[in-house]
């Protein structure tokens, strides 16, 4: 048995919060500064969120890379144990300088091209790529999969560069998904949802159940 990590992604709420972590979550993702997001939260509330996550889960930053001075207001402000940003990130790892202690984990959309080159690139710099279905003029949180064939290509290329697997992962599809990619770990938002940004509390605990039934055949 392999383990697969598993992160709850769009947490705005405890109640949701204290569900992911007693069903076993290994990540809790808090979505910040992206207003187009229906799981966007304050500052504030996202500074409640993450001293709320326990020791031994982690919370994740997810936004979108804007500027370095943004990013180190977010990363002082909050302190997660890592950050996870869209946009164009730095070709460089400058932003390392930004972040405190936080890992930093690059996101990359998946499309029919070939994106495994994009993906070598982003894994020299970051702690870890998190691939995740191209929608044009979205960051995330759509629920639309992708090719996973070209997520597993990805995998196999960044190695030893850990690949997160997301895009419209349900416990329906979860164990199919980590078979195919044998990922890292797997990220899910809208696919445990009642409605965007509020969670289904047994649909949370049948994604880490489907992705722990999954690990025993990795």
């Amino acid at each position: 048995m392999r383990r697969v990590r598993v992160k709850i992604c769009g947490i705005t709420n405890k109640k949701d919060l204290e569900t992911a972590v007693d069903a076993g979550a290994d990540a809790l993702g808090f979505v910040v500064d992206v207003p187009k997001s229906p799981r966007n939260v304050s500052l504030d509330r996202a500074r409640d969120l993450v001293e709320a996550t326990p020791p031994f889960v982690q919370g994740v930053i997810v936004s979108v890379f804007q500027t370095f001075d943004h990013l180190e207001t977010l990363c002082s402000c909050l302190a997660p144990d890592a950050v996870q940003l869209a946009g164009t990130l730095p070709r460089d790892d400058s932003i390392y300088e930004n972040v405190g202690s936080a890992r930093v984990i690059g996101t990359i959309a998946v499309n029919d091209q070939a994106v495994s080159q994009a993906a070598l690139s982003l894994a020299a710099r970051c702690d870890a790529v998190l691939a995740d279905s191209c929608v044009p003029g979205a960051y995330g949180g759509t629920g639309l999969p992708h090719d996973w064939a070209v997520s597993r290509a990805i995998r196999e290329r960044i190695a030893p560069t850990p690949l997160i697997l997301a895009g419209g992962l349900t416990p329906g599809n979860v164990r199919a998904a980590i078979e195919t990619v044998r990922p890292y770990a797997v990220d899910v938002s809208s696919g445990v949802e009642v409605r965007p940004g509020i969670k289904d509390h047994a649909k949370v605990r049948a994604f880490i159940e489907a992705v722990t039934e999954a690990a025993y055949g990795l």
